[in-house]
């Protein structure tokens, strides 16, 4: 069955409140979708409870987003996806809850090859540290023990460009694994081979955890498509700027299914043709596991997103995500004009 998913993030309304959720369930309904997945770590933070990381501040005193948001929709058939995102900590001047990983831990806070320790994006934990892959790791196993997700589903899990990951302790570490001396270049080859590495050993040491807390909890993650689809996955931005070797993790099954962002303007010449041909390089890269590729609701109105569905299908892919399914101006307008294609959806099968 067709996988129609929509993401809902904490940075604006969505599912703070139990009004929040009752509306964007009935919406995702409306509009023939029939997943959510929804944002309980945007910076270090937790929209459920829990016992490990802060609650965030809009979540009002006794109330459970994810355990809510759950009951509401896995009964129409809709699940619901666990969303977190992985190296980016923190972003804003907000004062820092003393219980933050960051407060508990400043020292896996990453740094730049010129000494800076936030990026344009906001402040990221280092990759390259083993401490913070545990501590990330636990979050997403008690979060797949205690809630009936769908999924644990990644976003920022990659480094914020190719010029971080100097924290000091990431470099101890590679010195003491490779065996390589003095500060490495930012365009080292070897270097760059091992910050991938960092990067897939924290998939692949969340995977083992949260399929032994849970087996039926798929593992998902939202990939980086950036610029045009290059013929050979080692040409592009995921693998070269970022670290990210998602084609890698689909071809071994270190990930269950695959959410490329290909956000393009349907209604631009270019960006109509990029999205086309990511959706090519997406099935070349899928290995016969489910990708569902992240359109851009945020650009493009209900028609234009329908014509990329149509491309998506067309392909042979098995599904798509829509950036963002947020309470705003439109989402209710949006949601009917979709429906009137796509309802209602199929409903797929949801953890008990």
């Amino acid at each position: 069955m067709e996988f129609r998913g929509a993401w809902v993030t904490s940075w604006h309304r969505g599912f703070y409140t139990p009004e929040d959720v009752d509306e964007t369930v009935e919406l995702a309904k409306k509009a023939g979708l029939s997943a959510l997945v929804v944002e309980v770590r945007k910076t270090g933070d937790a929209y459920y409870r829990s016992p490990i990381e802060p609650v965030g501040p809009e979540v009002p005193d006794g109330f459970d987003p994810l355990e809510y948001t759950i009951e509401k929709a896995h009964p129409e058939g809709i699940q619901v996806h666990a969303w977190l995102v992985v190296y980016r900590v923190w972003k804003g001047d907000a004062p820092m809850d003393p219980k933050h990983v960051l407060a508990r831990h400043p020292e896996w806070r990453s740094v730049s090859y010129d000494g800076l320790t936030e990026h344009e994006e906001g402040v990221y934990a280092d990759p390259g540290i083993a401490g913070y892959r545990e501590h990330f790791a636990g979050v997403c196993e008690d979060i797949a023990r205690r809630y009936a997700v769908d999924s644990i589903h990644f976003d920022y899990v990659r480094y914020p460009g190719r010029e971080w990951g100097y924290a000091p302790l990431a470099l101890e570490a590679y010195r003491a694994e490779t065996g390589a001396s003095g500060k490495p270049e930012m365009d080292d080859p070897k270097w760059l081979a091992w910050k991938r590495d960092q990067v897939t050993a924290l998939v692949r040491l969340v995977r083992e955890r949260v399929k032994a807390a849970a087996p039926d909890c798929k593992i998902q993650a939202s990939t980086i498509p950036w610029g045009d689809c290059p013929e050979d996955f080692t040409d592009s931005a995921a693998y070269n700027v970022v670290c990210q070797d998602w084609r890698m993790w689909m071809e071994r099954g270190l990930i269950d299914e695959n959410c490329p962002m290909v956000y393009a303007k349907e209604f631009e010449e270019a960006g109509a043709a990029r999205f086309r041909k990511w959706v090519d390089g997406v099935k070349r890269w899928s290995y016969g596991r489910p990708a569902y590729v992240g359109i851009a609701a945020m650009w493009n109105d209900a028609e234009q997103m329908l014509a990329q569905i149509e491309v998506v299908r067309k392909a042979g892919l098995p599904g798509f995500v829509l950036f963002a399914f947020d309470k705003s101006e439109s989402r209710a307008e949006k949601a009917a004009r979709l429906g009137k294609v796509l309802y209602p959806a199929p409903k797929l099968a949801v953890r008990g």
